[in-house]
């Protein structure tokens, strides 16, 4: 409609712009010449004639373009919807911005995978308010792709996923990212309360609803739960929507695509965290 009444407009601009030349070189003339028709005016009463005629046309003219000119919008509007879900799905190497960003972060001290290797991705996500919000990770280049595929995946059939941020909103705390159940992915960092350097350091692992999906394990005979205020989803056998589980969809999204799922470990179970082993 917008479009229509652009055109209507500019066509009565133009009208305007005629009658006024009209006025003027009868003001200067007995006799006006019509350059369309080649007919004698002899007084300024015909004037009103012309603009009856004129705007004829001009309705004549839309009426005549109105389904031309609905298909067109209807074209738009369905090109307009997709290029806004392109452009939230989509793939980016890190620029400056976002270098400073996490810089001093994720990307602490030691940090020794190049920039050139990680990816940040943008994708939609479904939130557990039934709303669509975007949402953003760093990867490694590698399992970029897979990701935002699965994320599309994900989005399409529903599947909540509270928020996902930067960890680098958090500080890069990553206790801090879990506790506030946040999605999240590059992070340099070591295995909690030991010197091994996680997954999450390569870009290779992603946590998703992480308050809901603990970190368990049992360390000097005593049960440790991450993040701490996730006790009370340590039952696995609760009925809880905003569990992941073997075989439900988000578990096949990464799994049919080479990851390997924490919750299957044996010493531990990490129930958000899903990694994948590149080739050497």
């Amino acid at each position: 409609m917008g479009r229509r009444s652009l055109i209507t407009y500019g066509i009565l601009l133009l009208c305007v712009f005629m009658v006024g030349c009209s006025k003027k070189d009868l003001e200067n003339s007995d006799e006006f010449i019509t350059q369309d028709n080649d007919v004698n005016i002899d007084n300024a009463d015909n004037t009103d004639e012309s603009e009856n005629i004129i705007r004829e046309e001009v309705i004549n003219e839309e009426e005549i373009n109105e389904d031309v000119i609905n298909e067109e919008v209807d074209m738009a509007v369905n090109e307009n919807i997709f290029d806004i879900q392109g452009s939230l799905f989509y793939i980016k190497e890190l620029d400056n911005e976002i270098i400073d960003r996490i810089t001093g972060k994720s990307y602490g001290e030691g940090a020794d995978i190049p920039y050139s290797d990680l990816r940040y991705i943008r994708v939609l996500h479904m939130g557990f308010d039934g709303l669509t919000h975007e949402g953003e990770l760093i990867v490694n280049k590698a399992i970029a792709e897979d990701v935002v595929e699965i994320f599309k995946e994900l989005y399409e059939i529903g599947y909540p996923i509270e928020k996902m941020i930067l960890v680098d909103d958090y500080d890069a705390d990553d206790l801090k990212s879990m506790a506030d159940n946040n999605t999240s992915a590059f992070n340099y960092r070591f295995v909690e309360g030991t010197s091994k350097r996680s997954v999450h350091s390569d870009g290779l692992a992603i946590d998703i609803n992480p308050l809901y999906n603990p970190y368990v394990r049992t360390r000097d005979g005593k049960l440790e739960v991450l993040p701490e205020n996730a006790s009370e989803y340590v039952d696995r056998d609760k009925d809880n929507r905003y569990y992941i589980r073997k075989d439900d969809p988000c578990y096949n999204a990464f799994v049919s695509r080479g990851f390997t799922w924490g919750g299957e470990w044996k010493n531990s179970k990490d129930y958000q965290h899903f990694e994948k082993k590149l080739d050497d």
